[in-house]
């Protein structure tokens, strides 16, 4: 099954520079000075790329100069390549910034680590620090199970939800990323637990809607579509797309990446509803991908020439610039965010809010929109950082202020429990009124 990347334009490269990462082990008597050399190497290469490239001349107030006196005797003294690589991310997280991290050399690009194309057909929220069931798929192992939304994943094959999460929480917590970064990682983290190889059994305990447990052996079955790259805390996941007509003449367009794959089924839907009252895009818990995409729907809903907003490096300003398509959809637009909401789906957010097109329902989106790229290091780890920031176009910087919606409202577990999605339908009543 052929796997997409989800994380931005460079991300097609992502792939070749991991496989050019491995490497042939060197011989024993010679690990541990190699090594060492290497991760010197590395940490020059991180340091001076930051120096030459980041689109901050200031580095936010992080005097750069001083952060490579403080951290290069540390990695002259790390002892192991494990501890070099916590040393980095402590560094790297002083400019308190998305879209910087270090990805070992034995990052897997081509699975989960769950260790297959398995899934339970689950998907979660987090919700005041609970990993709730948000949605089942027809005909799923959970759904033969008999889970329901708004039961709480407590463990999955014996690990609780606080044991997974605590590394990466640790880790993000080193990179200054916000709380709703956090909670973005959580859900795709513990989602990834819950994959594994196709009718492999993966044993849950839940808190029922009574808060009692129970414990559940749910048989994995074979993703029904294509599966994302998994591209270090961002595992793996299935690549959704889904488009209906709601009552009272209403579209709906949810999907879960920006990749070029979606871009015909985005436009043919919205061809389709070109009738309707309004159309909803559901971009909960959608982290981005291609950066562009965003200009391109945007040009089927909007009938002047427009700016989403810019990307400034140092040296550079780019447009995200709208050219309206030959008869754009005309009726109201509704944008559904939440924590997961990043990346491209801000730029697309704020592009279409600050223009007066779309209204946004839901929750304030996730903060992390700035554009990167990746480059290998000596040790054969990818580095990503980005490479200028993203202004909307009202010159707001949404990085870690993320995209305010224009009527807040939380989905609850008590919501989940009663099949209702409380932003949608306010959605839907923002149209019809």
């Amino acid at each position: 099954m052929k796997r997409k990347a989800i994380l931005g334009a460079a991300l097609a490269l992502l792939a070749f520079l991991a496989a050019s990462a491995q490497q042939t082990a060197p011989a024993p008597d010679k690990v541990k000075t190699d090594n060492a050399e290497l991760r010197r190497q590395s940490f020059e290469k991180v340091w001076q790329t930051i120096n030459d490239n980041h689109f901050d001349p200031t580095f936010s107030g992080v005097d750069w100069q001083k952060t490579r006196e403080i951290y290069a005797p540390q990695i002259a003294a790390a002892k192991t390549d494990a501890e070099f690589y916590r040393i980095m991310q402590r560094m790297i997280g002083e400019l308190k910034l998305s879209h910087f991290s270090i990805y070992p050399q034995n990052l897997n690009v081509d699975s989960a680590a769950g260790g297959g194309e398995g899934t339970l057909g689950i998907e979660l929220k987090m919700l005041d620090g609970k990993a709730v069931i948000a949605r089942i798929e027809k005909d799923s192992g959970a759904e033969r199970a008999n889970l329901k939304t708004g039961f709480v994943v407590e463990k999955v094959d014996g690990k609780t939800v606080a044991e997974i999460l605590a590394p990466l929480e640790k880790n993000l917590a080193a990179r200054g990323e916000n709380e709703r970064v956090v909670k973005l990682y959580a859900e795709r983290t513990l989602a990834n637990m819950l994959n594994g190889k196709p009718d492999s059994i993966a044993k849950i305990e839940i808190s029922d809607e009574k808060n009692q447990a129970r414990n559940f052996d749910v048989k994995r079955s074979l993703a029904k579509t294509e599966m994302s790259l998994a591209i270090g805390n961002f595992p793996a996941q299935p690549v959704l797309f889904e488009s209906k007509l709601l009552s009272e003449n209403i579209g709906y367009i949810r999907f879960n990446m920006w990749t070029i794959p979606q871009m015909p089924k985005i436009r043919q839907a919205i061809r389709d509803f070109a009738g309707a009252k309004g159309i909803v895009f559901d971009l909960r818990g959608n982290p981005g991908g291609i950066g562009g995409m965003a200009s391109g729907v945007a040009g089927l809903l909007m009938n002047e020439r427009a700016t989403l907003g810019s990307m400034n490096s140092r040296s550079t300003k780019t447009e995200f610039i709208v050219y309206p398509q030959t008869a754009p959809f005309a009726g109201k637009v509704i944008v559904l965010t939440d924590y997961g909401s990043a990346s491209t789906s801000e730029v697309f957010a704020a592009g279409l809010q600050e223009n007066g097109r779309a209204r946004i329902v839901g929750e304030r989106s996730a903060g992390a929109v700035l554009p990167s790229v990746f480059t290998v290091l000596p040790i054969g780890a990818i580095f990503q950082y980005p490479v200028s920031d993203y202004k909307s176009p009202k010159n707001v910087l949404i990085e870690k202020r993320g995209v305010a919606p224009d009527t807040e409202i939380k989905q609850t577990r008590a919501a989940f429990l009663e099949n209702k999605d409380l932003p949608l339908e306010e959605a839907i009543r923002q149209i019809l009124n």
